[in-house]
């Protein structure tokens, strides 16, 4: 459709409407609104529309009426400057024909001034601590099953205590041995309290049948509770009672439940900053990425948008300083930032806007590069890193319109050049660590050799980009649709089987995917008999594949949800465990010890996501908990600047928690820890609740522990369980013990006595074997020059470099210049002209010199 010029007298704009992608029964509408003389300062755009919208994004809906649809903007995209474009879209259901576009004025709030001087006010007079929140219980219901029709199974759901305000909580079934529409009818939706209220019910049909079987169970999961908090893990246990006689006996026979209990667990407390990333670049091996010393690490970052959107920075800077935001993304645990950014960033001479100078005094007078380039410096001061995503050409919200990497203006040579250019800008930063060469290819092909060839743009760009800056990794996400089959935008990665991406370096390349929640569109392995059980079989088709089976590294480039949906929270359980090693969320990592699992960043930092929110509340100050704790145990420390981290694998304790043998149906705990002697300086707390499928018999709880350097013996905590539904208890508390593996200095080792004079002299050399970025390999070799025998020796390596192991002899003493080191055990006795060697790993200087005591 052609640009439509807006018809409201008092606003100059214009419009553009298009489809992008249309499937019969729904579509994809996109608008794009251009600011004219004078440029926007709120908006709303009103027309005609033979269509449901049934999902929104940059824009919210004022009124509906008929079949006229009022949009009007959100709080981050209300101005438009002259010349300046913001992008919007929907979903919709039917034709995707409209007309009568009108765009207005919303009279929105203007961008942020900086803030007069505060007025002196009186001191503030203590205050009653807030009332805590009503608590939502949940209990488990059961009903004989029946030989026709239904029945109906009641949950009640009760507040502790009334609330002077309504409350209301979602909530859906989902299977368990008992199948929907087989066993049982599915159900969801909201509960609603009324003030003064305190009990309501979930009612759920039940479907007899004459059919003799064991008792089958299904769950009821609550989710987003508003005005009240979930207790008891916000789920219970339905179980349909067998009422038919089985064969050969005298009526229904309950089936024994099994016993549930956790082992004790130990694990050594480790050292500090031992396990985590080398200064430098990261490369890859096989499905890891490594650091500078081949050291595996993982990327756990987060998603910051603005960059790529007409204000050209960061989101939320007319709210806080980007310095102290980003210090609280490293202080939630985030290693990485994926920076969004648009081909028009890099090429308009429009001012960043929506920023208030007042609290980001550095950046006034930037363009939109410039401020990426503040980015970079302070996420390199503080110990994070970069990953850039060319988001979209044209600036905007979402991905490009066309779903391929040029378009709106912009060229693929074009785009190939902006990366080399910034390749080039950042070479030798290892702060930026590589290049998301295009978000959401959906509209790309992978392998036909076509001009939309997704992968062959990838090597093009991929190579002109190392070309330029060796040391990156390149990104390469997914399409949207391959082989007839369609998954999210940017996360169909099953061409890489037949097809892999080949880049000039080896040792760089790494797949991306794209993986999103029921909330965000319903897909079809959302419904149906066993849906949860399938998603990651999923997964693993899609993506999964690629790192399960040593293609290449996989890096989950967005996932993310409002948790509003119950159907989000079983996926949510179901992709970190994925995510982790633990394929098949049983418990258990299925990736072998000292590799780390699939990196990620969440979607979103940013609060204004209509679709998945952010980690942020809507104030962009507080962190919403619900959402990190998920991430928390997936965190990996990189460390700061020039030191080494403490990846999140290296230090675990596991408890085993195992069911005496394999129920038919669902068995749910619950678990916290407990200190004792060991506290939270000593491990991370954690709780939270194990799920046994129809089957299962072993889950793990993984407890992450603090090193440190401190003598101060083994230390000891505990896990308890409580609260079991559909098992016996048996051992309900596991101790952990921390093994302190930290020691007293060993006193000075006084070096053996030189032979006498004229009765013997040792005699050596030194050579550098091998060597790299950070460090090398040394060889001393050493002979006994007689004539007497020798039954010990000593020599001394002065180097400023670090040893950081050694073979074939041992360290005695370490001062500022070098080492003391002495023979082995067994290699001490030298008879005439007998020799000997040793070697040694270094990190630093390789300058070393043998001195002979």
């Amino acid at each position: 459709m052609p640009a439509i010029m807006a018809e409201f007298p008092d606003v100059s704009a214009i419009l553009n409407y298009s489809v992008p992608d249309d499937w019969g029964a729904g579509f994809i509408g996109h608008l794009e609104l251009v600011g004219g003389a004078g440029g926007l300062n709120g908006w709303t755009i009103r027309f005609d529309a033979g269509f449901q919208i049934t999902n929104i994004w940059g824009a919210e809906i004022v009124s509906h009426v008929g079949t006229v649809y009022v949009l009007r903007n959100l709080t981050w995209n209300a101005v438009v400057p002259e010349g300046g474009r913001i992008g919007l879209g929907f979903q919709g259901s039917g034709s995707s024909t409209a007309g009568g576009f009108v765009v207005g004025d919303a009279n929105a709030v203007p961008q942020p001034q900086p803030e007069p001087e505060p007025e002196p006010k009186p001191e503030p007079q203590p205050q009653p601590p807030a009332p805590a929140s009503p608590v939502l219980s949940l209990g488990p219901a059961s009903i004989a099953e029946g030989n026709a029709g239904t029945a109906v199974l009641e949950f009640v759901v009760t507040l502790d205590r009334p609330a002077t305000v309504p409350v209301s909580v979602a909530y859906a079934t989902a299977d368990g041995t008992a199948r929907a529409g087989e066993d049982y009818l599915a159900v969801s939706g909201v509960l609603i309290f009324a003030p003064g209220e305190t009990s309501r019910a979930v009612t759920v049909p039940i479907l007899g049948d004459r059919q003799a079987e064991a008792d089958e169970t299904f769950t009821l999961l609550l989710a987003n509770p508003v005005g009240a908090t979930l207790g008891g893990g916000g789920l219970a246990i339905g179980t349909i009672l067998e009422d038919d006689t089985i064969p050969g006996g005298n009526g229904p026979e309950p089936a024994p439940q099994p016993v549930i209990s956790v082992r004790d667990a130990e694990a050594v407390e480790g050292t500090p900053a031992g396990g985590g990333a080398a200064a430098g670049f990261f490369s890859t091996h096989g499905n890891q990425i490594v650091d500078a010393a081949g050291n595996p690490v993982k990327i756990a970052g987060v998603n910051w948008f603005g960059l790529e959107s007409g204000n050209f920075a960061p989101h939320g800077l007319w709210v806080r300083g980007y310095k102290e935001m980003m210090d609280q993304m490293k202080a939630e645990g985030f290693n990485t930032i994926r920076l969004p950014f648009s081909s028009e960033l890099l090429h308009t001479s429009t001012a960043p806007n929506g920023i208030d100078f007042g609290k980001n005094p550095d950046l006034q007078g930037l363009p939109g590069l410039g401020i990426m380039d503040r980015i970079v410096d302070y996420a390199g001061e503080i110990g994070l890193r970069i990953i850039l995503d060319h988001h979209r050409d044209s600036a905007g919200a979402g991905a490009s319109g066309n779903g391929l990497w040029y378009g709106d203006g912009y060229t693929e040579a074009q785009w190939v050049a902006d990366w080399q250019m910034l390749a080039g800008r950042y070479a030798g930063n290892a702060t930026v660590i590589g290049a998301d060469l295009h978000n959401e290819p959906y509209g790309g092909s992978w392998g036909d050799g076509s001009a939309t060839d997704w992968a062959a743009a990838a090597e093009r760009a991929g190579n002109a980009a190392l070309a330029a800056n060796p040391d990156w990794l390149i990104f390469v996400e997914g399409i949207g649709n391959y082989d007839g089959q369609g998954y999210w935008w940017g996360g169909n990665l099953m061409g890489v089987r037949d097809r892999p991406v080949e880049l000039d370096i080896p040792g760089r390349l790494v797949y991306s995917a794209h993986d999103y929640p029921n909330s965000i569109y319903g897909q079809n392995w959302f419904s149906g008999s066993g849906w949860e059980a399938g998603l990651a079989a999923k997964f693993d088709e899609m993506w999964g594949y690629i790192y399960r089976e040593g293609i290449a590294p996989v890096f989950l480039g967005e996932f993310g949800s409002k948790l509003q949906d119950p159907k989000d929270l079983v996926w949510l359980q179901k992709i970190t465990a994925y995510l982790a090693g633990d394929f098949d969320a049983d418990g258990t990592r299925d990736i072998p010890a000292g590799e780390e699992g699939i990196s990620w960043t969440w979607w979103s930092w940013n609060p204004n996501s209509g679709d998945t929110g952010g980690i942020l509340a809507d104030d962009w100050m507080t962190v919403i908990p619900a959402k990190t704790a998920w991430l928390d145990p997936l965190m990996f420390d990189l460390g700061m600047p020039g030191e080494g981290g403490t990846g999140s694998d290296a230090n675990l304790l596991h408890f085993a928690v195992s069911l005496s043998f394999a129920a038919q149906h669902d068995v749910w705990v619950d678990y916290v820890t407990v200190a004792g002697t060991a506290d939270a300086q000593d491990f991370t707390p954690v709780s939270g609740t194990l799920h046994f499928a129809p089957g299962e018999t072993s889950k793990q709880v993984a407890v992450a522990l603090t090193p440190d350097a401190r003598v101060e013996g083994d230390e000891i905590f505990t896990l308890q369980l409580l609260n079991v539904r559909g098992a016996e208890s048996g051992q309900m508390v596991g101790t952990g013990t921390i093994r302190d593996d930290d020691a007293p200095p060993a006193p000075p080792v006084e070096p053996p006595p030189q032979p006498p004079a004229g009765q013997g002299g040792l005699d050596g050399s030194f050579s550098l074997t091998d060597a790299w970025a950070s460090g090398f390999q040394g060889l001393v070799e050493l002979v006994n020059r007689g004539p007497a025998d020798l039954s010990g020796w000593t020599v001394r390596l002065n180097t400023m470099a670090e040893i950081t192991q050694i073979w074939n002899a041992e360290i005695v003493a370490s001062d500022m210049e070098g080492y003391l080191i002495r023979n082995a055990a067994w290699n001490g006795s030298l008879s005439d002209d007998q020799e000997v060697s040793f070697g040694f790993l270094g990190v630093g200087p390789m300058a070393v010199d043998l001195v002979f005591v």
